[in-house]
């Protein structure tokens, strides 16, 4: 039985009916069979004309109380004046300001087409990497060097005590820096003071070699280097650094 419906919207009779549903935006979705008892209405977002075909880059919506064809460009876009991703989400006609093309992975511009190198950006960008990987190496050397002379007058009192017992042919009496060394390490003090000098040798060697590794960030001041060349060479003297320090905790 055909379920029709009076000039109010309601129905005259009880009966099942397809139905044709837009979602919360207004957008065609699916059809559908809904039961309709007598003097009931159709549910929101339901309408008994059936809507036109699909068509590429367009949706159908509800308005004015019929079916129309609305342009959509929904998706990831590109911002032209940053290059930042956009996820635009409205119906109808791509602003102006966005752009389907990716940027450039390095600093870049739209020049009304498409992307090109900004090269003011470029130069700006490696001038402040310059700058930021050159305080990154002192820091870090700074950092070790700190860890290496928290007890540097100590560590020089002991070097000076077994220089001058190695002089005197490790005979007489010694200083209490070798001798105290000598029994927590259960040595003899002719065996302590050749540890200490080594360790002093080993440390002044470690020392010369982290000033070397922190002198290399002049390197990063060579003429024509690239941003991946900067951070290339900032990354290996942190990680010869690092090695220096593993060096001196493993000494």
């Amino acid at each position: 039985m055909t379920v029709t419906f009076n000039q109010g919207g309601f129905a005259e009779t009880s009966g099942e009916i397809t139905v044709y549903c837009t979602d919360n935006q207004g957008i065609y979705s699916h059809s559908a069979t809904e039961y309709v008892s007598e003097g009931g209405s159709l549910s929101a977002g339901s309408y008994l004309d059936a809507p036109p075909q699909s068509k590429q880059g367009f949706v159908i919506v509800r308005a004015d109380n019929s079916w129309q064809y609305q342009s959509d460009h929904r998706g990831t876009y590109y911002s032209k004046e940053t290059g930042e991703k956009v996820e635009y989400t409205a119906l109808g006609e791509l602003p102006e300001n966005l752009t389907a093309l990716a940027p450039l992975a390095e600093p870049c511009k739209w020049n009304g087409a498409a992307w090109v190198k900004d090269e003011a950006k470029i130069a700006d960008k490696f001038t402040k990497n310059q700058t930021q990987f050159i305080a990154n190496i002192d820091e870090h050397a700074a950092k070790i060097y700190s860890t290496w002379t928290r007890f540097e007058s100590e560590y020089r009192e002991r070097q000076a005590a077994a220089e001058a017992f190695k002089t005197a042919n490790y005979e007489g009496e010694c200083s209490r820096y070798i001798s105290d060394f000598a029994q927590r390490a259960r040595l003899d003090n002719k065996t302590a003071t050749n540890l200490i000098l080594t360790q002093a040798a080993g440390l002044e060697k470690l020392q010369m070699e982290l000033a070397n590794q922190r002198m290399r960030k002049y390197e990063l001041k060579a003429p024509n280097l690239t941003l991946e060349q900067l951070q290339s060479i900032h990354d290996d003297i942190i990680k010869q650094m690092d090695a220096l320090m593993e060096a001196y905790q493993n000494g």
